[in-house]
């Protein structure tokens, strides 16, 4: 064997050493104030709460539909969470999807339920579609999506991290309108923090950073023509192309007609209401 050769096997092996350490060194962080906890995929996977989930609606469709996981509920016990807090879910891809107490910890059993699904770092899940990389190593995934009308932003994978937040307010102020704005401008908000936030920020604030800011320095209601910015949130790549494009449209299933015209109106609202951080 040529030197050549050697170096290049070499180089190989240890770039799977490599590999193998770093997917192996995976761990979740959960923040609630000065709480903090930290696992590896390695405790949260020899944990006695790990059950086997069959999930036919995540990001892998049918393609790939068994995971190992835990109640997320499970995960926050013993850790003091205010009534009125949001936890924030940090994607190591810069997605920050933002969901409510009740929401991730509900224990109605006819409502949709929240589980952190752990990658296996020897037995690794297949790579996202059209991707290099897969979910993991921890995902956001539920049970019976549909009875609590789980939207696609609240399935976030790539996690790193989970932060407790007081409430989103007084985090994040300057994305909310004022409490006189009318009722479509405020219904259209929780449509933004529903199906936007994850990925934009609003006048500079936000956890979400894959998109740009949806109103600095320009809102789109200000550069999309009415029925142009409808078809670029239903279908973006009908509209225009950038390098490595990552948004997706939504469909009318996901935001329905009447929801959408109501989240236009929270963006033409927010045009009169530009303020940096």
């Amino acid at each position: 064997m040529t030197q050549t050769r050697i170096f290049a096997a070499f180089a190989a092996a240890f770039a799977l050493c490599a590999w193998n350490a770093l997917a192996a060194a995976a761990t979740l962080t959960i923040v609630a104030g000065d709480q903090r906890r930290t696992f590896s995929q390695s405790q949260l996977l020899s944990r006695s709460d790990v059950r086997t989930l069959s999930i036919a609606d995540s990001v892998y469709q049918r393609r790939f539909t068994r995971f190992e996981a835990i109640p997320i509920a499970d995960l926050f016990k013993g850790l003091s969470i205010p009534r009125s807090a949001v936890i924030q879910c940090n994607g190591t891809d810069g997605f920050s999807a933002i969901l409510g107490r009740a929401r991730l910890f509900g224990t109605d059993p006819a409502a949709s339920q929240a589980f952190l699904a752990i990658e296996d770092p020897k037995h690794p899940w297949p790579h996202l579609a059209g991707g290099t990389t897969s979910a993991g190593p921890f995902y956001l995934v539920w049970t019976n999506p549909r009875a609590s009308a789980i939207g696609s932003e609240e399935w976030p994978y790539k996690i790193a991290s989970f932060h407790v937040l007081p409430d989103a307010r007084s985090v994040f102020p300057k994305i909310y309108p004022a409490a006189d704005a009318p009722r479509n401008v405020q219904r259209g908000f929780r449509s933004f923090q529903k199906n936007c936030s994850a990925c934009h920020t609003m006048n500079g604030e936000g956890g979400g950073s894959v998109g740009p800011d949806l109103n600095l320095p320009m809102n789109p209601t200000r550069y999309f023509a009415p029925a142009a910015l409808v078809r670029f949130i239903r279908d973006p790549s009908s509209v225009r192309h950038w390098p490595r494009m990552t948004m997706h449209g939504f469909s009318a299933a996901a935001i329905p007609d009447p929801e959408l015209a109501d989240l236009i109106a929270y963006l033409r609202y927010m045009n009169g209401h530009r303020n940096r951080p």
